[in-house]
């Protein structure tokens, strides 16, 4: 072999030498070339780069009709627009002038929405474990998932989805349509003196979601057979809404997109048992004749994929006899009653309870003690053991995870679809030779400077502290700025409103340095307020405050202490960096930061600012910064909100100081002043405003002449306000 080696070796040689040769040789020849004065050319002209149009307008059209909003869509009036699944492939490349409609499926990109049905557990005969339980054995899911969602919903077994930590199967009852077993489940309750025929099970769903319309016609049939008397009801978004809260409902069809990515915006919502505690605490690795040093008795051992979870009150003696072929966790609480008694006396959905409706002790350890839990596999394990139990009691029976769905007009270019918030559509732009469509709406044509979307429903209101519902939201990602953002699809928070961000070293202080020369524009008066740390404090503040039925407050409320939360000025801040040093993290990287300055700089941030805002954690919790992107992140301000008693408000609080102080000009409730001016007359610190509406008819939105990050509509399509 050596010989070959060195002949394949002296070639190589010769070939680099005559390559080198070359190379001289062209360099010369080149250089040559260059010497030569150049032949005169004839001026060329530059040619300008056109950019593509900027949506300087948004339009909501609610057309509850899908016949009459399919056709709209048809004809261009409409660039994207709610289509039932079942109806996709009829839409799909319907053409429009020189374009089509394009809705595609994308199974390689699965998404967190989920669709379910709840049974109300406090309702008869809803209440029996089994009445339940047959009612999930006769649901026809694959009729469901292939034919009314037509197979952009995938099966589903757990609260948790796929693609969160404590997604699991282990220990999981996975419930097919099975009839025979569904009857004999019945046929056992009736040896016991239950008699179906007596009950009446109503069925509740949205008005315009042609889905659920389906979806309950099934329901209707299919249960009907196990001898209830099934009845089909439906309602307008807000009245729907309102009976969801209160438990109104024995059956209700929804679905959920996450507030933020973290498996506890699954657990709280849906699976909390409304208890009260005066103390969590866990221990992991915990020996079986250790278990009575720490609870009182066991009320149960769940067994999860890599351990096995043991609850019970706190305290010393109990004799532990469960399986022990795993590592042991051990959740121990001390209830407190007056105030869980409180929360199941008028349950309001997803505040005090969550919406599986389930009074429970032990899932309501196992939700909170999963929130304080910093260790990656112990909190894993908590949240398995919740997901198991939750499923067993079955008062969520769980159709479908979704997969992507794209649907637009393929004039529409740049679209994107994040996991749990909504593209926004100054991000997204049209061909100039889009369709030009008069809407029929406020003289608004649809061309390609204005975004048009057919859809269902409506807002509950336009204030972030109520607003608890995807079009809500979807209406404050455009016109809210918040503390922090998700970029498109990306699932870290990045800057917004804040320019940096940093924790204590326990993690109980998060500190937000709040961007500079950022204004909220109140188009109802054509004026503008300056945004400072007040503002961002007081929004925040304000939510918990407040306290609206069926709001989603409890996202600041169980972590934050808003009232122990204050402002404080830069140089507060950069004393405390110094003395005490913060901890950060940004785009995957960390650090220890000893000073304002090198935090700023950990960020890349060299602009002005406008003071600082301290959140007081009640403990370390892990996705902390997610709850911040979330629609009651949104910021507004103060004085606006306030009117004429801003300025005493400000004094009473000493600047930010002291929130408490605020609490004598915000009232809780819907009677409060606050809630009536923000609830109709929203202002902006986003890149859009609410120009106009008329209620279950339309929203239009036009763009913030004074948006803080106008440049980049500069330069993604050469507008500037």
């Amino acid at each position: 072999m050596k010989p070959v080696m060195q002949n394949r070796g002296r070639r190589s040689l010769l070939l680099i030498a005559a390559a080198v040769i070359l190379i001289v040789v062209a360099a010369i020849a080149a250089f040559m070339f260059l010497q030569k004065p150049a032949a005169p050319q004839p001026p060329v002209e530059e040619q300008p780069v056109v950019k593509p149009p900027f949506h300087k307008a948004i339009l909501y059209v609610v057309v509850n009709d899908e016949g009459t909003r399919i056709n709209m869509y048809k004809t261009g009036v409409f660039d994207i627009a709610a289509v039932t699944p079942a109806r996709w492939p009829d839409v799909n490349n319907t053409p429009v002038g020189n374009f089509t409609l394009r809705l595609v499926r994308r199974p390689d990109r699965p998404g967190l929405t989920i669709q379910y049905i709840g049974l109300n557990p406090m309702s008869v005969p809803l209440n029996i474990t089994e009445v339940r339980l047959a009612l999930a054995y006769a649901t026809p899911y694959d009729v469901i998932l292939n034919q009314v969602f037509n197979r952009l919903y995938t099966r589903l077994y757990t609260i948790v989805p796929k693609g969160l930590t404590g997604y699991t199967e282990f220990g999981i009852a996975k419930f097919e349509y099975n009839m025979s077993k569904a009857k004999e489940i019945i046929n056992s309750l009736k040896d016991r003196g239950f008699d179906p025929s007596k009950y009446t099970i109503t069925i509740i769903y949205n008005e315009g979601s042609t889905a659920r319309q389906q979806i309950a016609a099934l329901l209707q049939q299919s249960w009907g057979e196990l001898g209830f008397k099934v009845v089909v009801e439906a309602y307008a978004w807000p009245k729907y809404l309102e009976l969801v809260d209160h438990f109104q409902y024995d059956v209700m069809l929804l679905g959920w997109i996450p507030d933020y990515l973290d498996p506890d915006n699954y657990l709280m919502p849906f699976v909390y048992g409304g208890g009260v505690f005066e103390a969590i605490d866990y221990r992991a690795n915990v020996a079986p004749a250790d278990v009575e040093n720490f609870i009182a008795s066991v009320d149960e051992a769940i067994e999860t994929e890599r351990f096995i979870v043991v609850v019970g009150p706190k305290g010393t003696g109990a004799a532990y006899t469960g399986p022990t072929n795993k590592p042991l966790i051990v959740v121990s609480y001390s209830v407190d009653w007056s105030a869980t008694e409180a929360n199941w006396e008028n349950p309001v959905s997803m505040v005090t309870l969550g919406a599986g409706g389930l009074k429970d002790i032990v899932l309501s350890a196992l939700c909170k003690a999963s929130q304080k839990i910093v260790e990656p596999n112990v909190r894993e394990a908590v949240i398995q053991a919740a997901v198991i139990k939750f499923n067993r009691m079955c008062s969520m029976i769980m159709m479908g995870q979704n997969i992507r769905g794209e649907n637009y007009g393929s004039w529409v270019y740049g679209m994107y679809y994040p996991l749990s918030t909504f593209a926004r559509y100054d991000l997204v732009y049209e061909d100039r030779k889009a369709p030009v469509v008069d809407t029929g709406v406020l003289n608004v044509v649809n061309d390609p400077e204005t975004m048009v979307i057919g859809t269902i429903g409506w807002p509950d209101t336009f204030d972030p502290a109520k607003s608890y519902e995807s079009f809500g939201w979807e209406i404050f990602w455009h016109v809210y700025g918040r503390l922090v953002t998700l970029w498109k699809e990306e699932t870290e928070p990045v800057p917004e409103l804040a320019v940096a961000w940093a924790f204590s070293r326990n993690m109980t202080d998060l500190y937000f340095i709040i961007r500079g020369n950022v204004v909220a524009y109140d188009p109802w008066n054509n004026k503008t307020y300056p945004i400072t740390a007040v503002d961002a404090l007081f929004s925040i503040w304000r939510a918990v405050r407040a306290n609206l039925p069926g709001g989603p407050q409890w996202m600041i409320a169980e972590f934050i202490d808003i009232n122990a939360s204050s402002v404080l000025t830069e140089s507060e801040l950069d004393s405390i960096a110094r003395s005490e040093g913060l901890v950060t993290s940004f785009r995957g990287s960390s650090a220890e930061v000893t000073s304002l300055e090198s935090l700023l700089n950990f960020f890349g941030y060299s602009g002005p600012t406008a003071g600082v805002v301290r959140f007081k954690l009640k403990f370390p919790y892990v996705p902390i910064m997610q709850i911040f992107v979330t629609g009651v992140g949104s910021i507004f301000p103060m004085q606006y909100a306030l009117g004429d008693q801003y300025r005493a408000a400000l004094a009473d609080s000493n600047n930010g100081r002291n929130p408490a102080a605020w609490a004598k000009y915000v009232s809780p409730g819907s009677d409060d002043p606050v809630f009536m001016l923000l609830s109709t007359k929203p202002v902006s610190t986003g890149p859009y405003f609410v120009a106009d509406y008329k209620e279950d008819s339309y929203i239009l939105l036009r763009y913030n002449p004074y948006y803080w990050n106008a440049t980049l509509w500069q330069e993604l399509y050469g507008f500037k306000p």
